[in-house]
């Protein structure tokens, strides 16, 4: 692949992206998921709705743990080794606090700081890169 031979490169890419694809050491050090990556749907999917007494339940049992799983993927290909630095930024506004899907994105996730506010991320990241590593 390409980007890994690349430095200060860009990458945006999609589904596939999330699976399979390894960026070993320091490589990523903004990922920045636009959706929370849920299944996109399908026959298969609307069939399952029907084993579930209400779409709720099926939410629940189904669409939200498939989606943890699939956010742990993507935050794992930014960290990949105790010493990997990366922000994620999820922009999905049911991400945030007090957003329907917050404390099931958190429960997807490792244990990380959290910032409010751009200061908090150059706060995070100037105690742990130095300037080199971005140029």
């Amino acid at each position: 692949m390409r980007f890994k031979k690349m430095s200060n490169a860009v990458l945006f890419a999609a589904g596939s992206c999330w699976e399979g694809v390894d960026f070993p050491g320091d490589r990523v050090s903004s990922l920045i998921i636009v959706r929370l990556p849920f299944a996109v749907p399908d026959p298969v999917r609307e069939a399952e709705k029907e084993r579930y007494g209400n779409l709720r339940e099926y939410i629940d049992a189904v669409a939200v743990p498939d989606m943890q799983k699939k956010l742990r993927q993507g935050f794992g290909r930014a960290i990949r080794t105790e010493t990997d630095t990366c922000v994620v930024t999820i922009l999905d506004h049911r991400a945030a606090r007090g957003g329907r899907y917050y404390e099931d994105v958190l429960c997807a996730l490792p244990p990380c700081e959290m910032a409010e506010s751009i200061e908090d991320v150059e706060r995070f990241i100037g105690k742990r890169k130095n300037i080199e590593y971005y140029m």
